[in-house]
């Protein structure tokens, strides 16, 4: 099945988004621009762009290097700001 998943990026990556930019591009330069058309070409060129963008973002579980906030009702950590001067 790696020749599917190669060929799905290849169909996804270079046929979709190239219609889609082809279309977006001569309706742009058109003299009428159809809107259904522009649509069209944005719906073809989202399943690559969306991908990019996963890949892009982080997401949960990934290390990311912001430290995550606790939850209203979670206790804080350990290693975070203790309270009081030892009283």
């Amino acid at each position: 099945m790696r020749w599917w998943s190669t060929s799905w990026l290849v169909i996804k990556d270079v046929l979709l988004t190239g219609l889609g930019v082809v279309t977006i591009w001569s309706q742009i330069r058109s003299q009428h621009p159809n809107g259904l058309l522009i649509g069209a070409g944005l719906a073809l060129t989202v399943p690559s762009v969306a991908e990019h963008v996963r890949a892009l973002l982080p997401g949960p579980g990934t290390g990311a290097s912001s430290p995550s906030l606790p939850s209203p009702g979670e206790p804080e950590s350990p290693h975070g700001q203790q309270g009081g001067s030892g009283e």
